[in-house]
């Protein structure tokens, strides 16, 4: 029996849920975050969009507050309507967080909302072709193609490198990214 493309991405997921969650994480932030800065030196003026991590995702936050202390104008994502594309909203080390949907921690709504120019997502799996497997909301979706459409924003994915497979199950409305960040390498796909 062939499974339908949806059944075939929640397998995906399933899958890749339980291959993150056996992950060590260890400093594996902190090594993301290096490779990150070798690959761009200079991000001072720059909005750049991270996420704040939820269960066994990378930890983003070391990358968060390098990206800070280089003087990028750091954002965070937030999700003010189901089935709409993100926001963001500006975060420095002083900015009050909030619980927000799915009880990620965001910038409180007194935050500014920016656009970011790079958005660093988080994801279950990726492939070399810089195809991503995501929740399964679509959110990341609908907000890279609208960015790229409106701002020409650009999208890296941040996982571990034990998160790769050999290919990604997608559909016409999954959008590829620029690159991928682990805590081996930083890697351009475009």
């Amino acid at each position: 029996m062939t499974l339908s493309l949806r059944d075939q991405k929640q397998q995906q997921r399933d899958t890749a849920f339980a291959r993150r969650a056996s992950i060590v994480a260890g400093n594996a932030g902190v090594q993301a975050a290096r490779h990150f800065i070798k690959a761009f030196p200079s991000l001072d003026s720059f909005t750049v969009s991270l996420y704040w991590p939820l269960g066994s995702e990378l930890d983003s936050r070391p990358l968060l507050r390098v990206l800070h202390e280089m003087g990028a104008d750091c954002a965070l994502p937030v999700v003010e309507k189901k089935d709409h594309p993100l926001l963001f909203r500006r975060w420095t080390p002083e900015t009050v967080m909030e619980p927000g949907a799915f009880n990620v921690m965001v910038p409180a709504k007194s935050a500014d909302y920016v656009i970011p120019g790079l958005v660093i997502t988080p994801m279950l799996a990726f492939d070399a072709a810089g195809n991503r497997l995501g929740y399964g909301g679509g959110y990341y979706d609908r907000t890279l193609e609208k960015l790229r459409n409106e701002a020409g924003s650009r999208a890296i994915g941040l996982a571990y490198a034990a998160q790769e497979v050999e290919r990604v199950v997608t559909d016409r409305f999954d959008q590829r990214l620029a690159g991928i960040l682990t805590e081996k390498d930083f890697r351009i796909i475009e």
